[in-house]
């Protein structure tokens, strides 16, 4: 296995310290880190055809400074 090194702030590192007290499924820092990172990566492959046009759409106004409203991007996503 390959080694990261990571730098969190404090508070997050105390969080950290505190979820593994109560989630003990996870032995170590590194399991949840894992973990953590398995998750994001493969939640990306969950998203619909149409949500990521959607996401790619936004991208592309946000980069010509055309806004949209939170409303009117749940309505598109919505049908």
């Amino acid at each position: 296995m390959a080694s990261i090194n990571v730098k969190v702030p404090n508070g997050m590192k105390k969080e950290i310290d505190h979820f593994l007290e109560t989630h003990p499924y996870y032995l170590n820092k590194s399991e949840l880190v894992r973990d953590a990172l398995r998750h994001i990566m493969h939640e990306e492959q969950k998203l619909s055809a149409e949500t990521l046009r959607v996401i790619e759409e936004r991208k592309e106004q946000v980069e010509k400074d055309e806004d949209s409203t939170l409303s009117e991007v749940r309505e598109e996503l919505d049908g």
